[in-house]
């Protein structure tokens, strides 16, 4: 092989990507990318090339990358133009990061050099576009990052990064790529195959630390379970199911972010710490950044409270004061299962089997106030979001997945299979829930994928090219849109701080109000899509039914609810 012929970096980098099990790279290009344009063109036909796909927006690429590995558990990756393009992705990155989703995120770098190899500057943006330190815009919200610089660098970089971003607690990972770099020839760099660089198996926590949690688990007389982030990991609601039960332990999963537990679970007492918090003798956090507000509530001070998970404290956080008698870092999974195996013999006990019916009990007078809350549609043009989510979960099919953003009322939403609901990252990132709906349905091409969105996060999500990439790429997802023509979140968060204000009593408080609502399902219509309107209770299911032939026909479709802001 002569420098002529070898390939070049670009081309490198897509054979090593799909080697190493990366199934797409979410792209939007810019003039960093004709080494990977002119790679692209000369291997149109190589199977081993991961499928590159064009996304008109780069926080929809993120969060497409975000959606597809959150159900299929292979991490993606992501290409973007310098710094402007790096920067529109840091939404969707800090979401990511946050709910530490691996994800190898890549950008091209303004060339190098003025004058000389091929990739040198030649368009009047390569001088402003540069930065002193272009990663420095992503550092804080990746594990690692890097630049290549040279071809001989290329395959351990990519293999590190592939590595360290699945290595517990997983999350992004950035490399930056030059133009010169891109359009060198591997010349004399020959790879391996397959990768000589695995990420490390999970860690197990100490056995010592949690067999005492299970003591104290087992002492307790008022234990209580808060969780957010079960579910991210294959097993891991099971487990915590399985514990709930043999222990007699009441869960709360606070914010979920996954199926944490079902809803109809007998140990499920709803989603919100405070009714149980001030009784509780015991706290066993598990993969759960904020398990109460302490401004609201904390729990008594003699309780024990005792954190589990991949990263217990928060690391990352810069504040974090919550109280740790035990801290049990390592795989939550296994440790769920241990503490249950340790608690087992005692399951059966009178004061266990007492809690365990008082608890059950318990859940389902709280199961019947929340079906109570959904009984009533509400007013035309102001239904209630309650009873919209109950009639959607109601209605949709039992495979399908749920992809959940500020419209849809969780509590109204039953899981019958852990992967079958996706909440929100912890970072708050609006906007997500289109692209992770999107690359859903690319990771499960066969379940249908349901996007409920705020009309506020919608108009966050990059809606038009969302519904491009739908049309473009043959994704027909079905879109719901709660549309209460505001930002309920911001209005909430000003009643709480201030109770008596006069932004409180105002119908329309400043900086919150989005009316006149945009005609939303035009969106989806304008990129082939079915679309409908839906103001009065009895439209919303014939709407649902008539969208959801749409998708099954291939297309997507977009059903907006006019709802009250709650």
């Amino acid at each position: 092989m002569t420098a002529e012929t070898a390939p070049t970096v670009g081309q490198a980098l897509l054979t090593q990507l799909a080697d190493r099990g990366v199934d797409y790279v979410f792209a939007n290009p810019g003039t960093d990318f004709p080494p990977l344009i002119e790679a692209l063109a000369a291997a149109q036909a190589d199977c081993r090339m991961p499928k590159v796909l064009p996304v008109p927006h780069e926080n929809l690429a993120v969060a497409m990358a975000h959606g597809h590995t959150m159900v299929s558990g292979r991490p993606q990756a992501v290409m973007l133009h310098v710094n402007v393009g790096l920067a529109n992705a840091i939404n969707g990155l800090l979401n990511a990061n946050r709910a530490n989703l691996p994800m190898l995120l890549m950008s091209g770098r303004t060339p190098l050099t003025e004058q000389g190899p091929a990739g040198t500057r030649s368009r009047f943006i390569h001088w402003a576009q540069e930065m002193f330190d272009q990663a420095g815009m992503v550092r804080e919200s990746v594990k690692w990052s890097f630049e290549v610089t040279s071809p001989h660098q290329l395959e351990t970089v990519v293999d590190r990064a592939l590595a360290l971003a699945a290595s517990e607690p997983a999350g992004p990972v950035y490399l930056s790529l030059p133009r010169e770099p891109l359009a060198a020839r591997m010349d004399g760099v020959s790879p391996r195959i397959p990768s000589r660089m695995a990420p490390p198996a999970p860690p197990l926590c100490d056995p010592a630390s949690v067999a005492r949690a299970a003591e104290w688990l087992g002492a307790a007389e008022r234990p209580l379970i808060i969780t957010s982030g079960i579910g991210r990991t294959p097993g891991s609601s099971q487990a915590l199911a399985r514990l709930a039960e043999i222990a007699a332990a009441p869960v709360v999963t606070f914010s979920p972010r996954y199926c944490c537990l079902p809803i109809d679970h007998p140990m499920h007492v709803g989603f919100d710490p405070q009714p149980f918090l001030g009784e509780a003798d015991l706290v066993l956090v598990v993969e759960c950044d904020v398990p109460w507000i302490p401004q609201l509530q904390s729990p008594p001070a003699a309780a024990r409270i005792v954190h589990l998970g991949f990263d217990p404290l928060f690391a990352r956080y810069p504040l974090r004061g919550f109280p740790a008698d035990l801290t049990l870092a390592g795989d939550p999974t296994q440790a769920l299962d241990q503490m249950a195996q340790l608690l087992a013999p005692q399951a059966a006990a009178v004061r266990t089997a007492i809690r365990r019916d008082a608890i059950a009990a318990d859940h389902r007078d709280r199961v019947a106030q929340i079906r109570r809350k959904a009984e009533t549609p509400g007013q035309p043009g102001a239904l209630s979001a309650a009873w919209v989510s109950h009639q959607i979960d109601s209605w949709r099919p039992a495979d399908s997945i749920l992809v959940g953003e500020m419209g849809v009322s969780i509590e109204q939403v039953s899981c019958s299979r852990p992967d079958g609901f996706y909440g929100t990252s912890p970072a708050g990132g609006l906007g997500w829930s289109l692209g992770a709906a999107l690359g859903a349905k690319l990771a499960a091409p066969d379940r249908p994928v349901i996007c409920t969105v705020g009309d506020g996060s919608y108009m966050f999500g990059n809606p038009t090219p969302a519904h491009w990439v739908a049309r473009a790429h043959g994704l027909p997802v079905l879109f719901i849109v709660f549309d209460n023509g505001g930002w309920g979140a911001v209005r909430a968060a000003t009643r709480m701080m201030y109770p008596n204000g006069v932004a409180a009593a105002m119908d329309a408080p400043p900086l919150t109000d989005l009316r006149p609502s945009p005609a939303f399902e035009m969106v989806a219509e304008a990129c082939g899509g079915f679309g409908q309107r839906v103001e009065r209770p009895e439209e919303l299911l014939p709407a649902l039914d008539r969208a959801m032939a749409a998708v099954a026909s291939g297309s997507q479709a977009l059903v907006s609810v006019a709802c009250a802001m709650n």
